[in-house]
């Protein structure tokens, strides 16, 4: 049987990633593995009227990564017991952030959230859960969200 080490948790904020996010929890605390929350801040490339790009105003970013941290801090309060956990806060493409991350932290699986897109809008627009499980090097486990 495979040793499950640590688990790489991809989280948003969102209800979905809160879903996602108990099951990672459970999982680290059965294993005794080592819990990690990691959040992605999406690049800043679109524009913000009469004011031009938003990459174009740093204190905007870092503010964002003051706010990311506040709210993974109150995350990791919120967690059971005897869950081992670490935090990562990056800066770029979700998906690509979450491969990295996995691979560079050693992870044995990555349990993440899926919004569970269809039709036409899923076709165009993909998913990082579905780029992940494509592309990820260890198991991933996604959890629908309870609506």
């Amino acid at each position: 049987m495979t040793q499950i080490r640590r688990i790489v948790c991809p989280i948003d904020f969102s209800p979905t990633a809160s879903h996602a996010l108990a099951y990672a929890a459970e999982l680290a605390r059965s294993f005794g593995a080592e819990l990690l929350l990691l959040y992605v801040l999406p690049e800043l490339n679109y524009p913000i009227r009469g004011l031009g790009m938003a990459s174009a105003f740093p204190h905007l970013r870092d503010e964002l990564h003051t706010r990311a941290k506040e709210q993974l801090a109150e995350v990791q309060k919120g967690l059971p017991a005897g869950v081992r956990t670490a935090v990562e806060l990056r800066d770029g493409v979700p998906h690509d952030m979450i491969l990295a991350c996995a691979k560079e932290r050693g992870a044995d699986m990555i349990v993440m959230g899926t919004h569970g897109h269809t039709g036409i809008k899923h076709a165009i627009l993909g998913s990082s859960a579905e780029r992940v499980v494509r592309l990820a090097e260890c198991p991933v486990l996604t959890v629908r969200s309870k609506s």
